[in-house]
């Protein structure tokens, strides 16, 4: 019998370092680079809707894709899912 092994990292660090931007884009990009880009999946989480849709533009427009590309959001509100 075989198990899937998900691999959880957190990051931790001052505001501004790029933990939210940057980090997940080196990451997608060293995943695609071995051939796994379609299977990973990077979430960062953020407290509010208006912030995780201005860091999803921001991260979107630095790799010249639109919204829904490789990058996406969705936020709970009232026990719904938006995305």
């Amino acid at each position: 019998m075989s198990y899937l092994i998900e691999q959880v990292v957190v990051v931790s660090g001052e505001t501004g370092c790029g933990k939210t931007t940057q980090l997940p884009q080196y990451i997608l990009e060293s995943e695609i680079d071995a051939a796994r880009g379609a299977t990973c999946s990077i979430v960062c989480t953020q407290p509010r809707r208006i912030s995780a849709i201005a860091v999803s533009e921001r991260v979107a427009a630095e790799r010249g894709e639109k919204i829904g590309e490789s990058v996406s959001y969705l936020y709970l509100q009232n026990d719904d899912i938006f995305f």
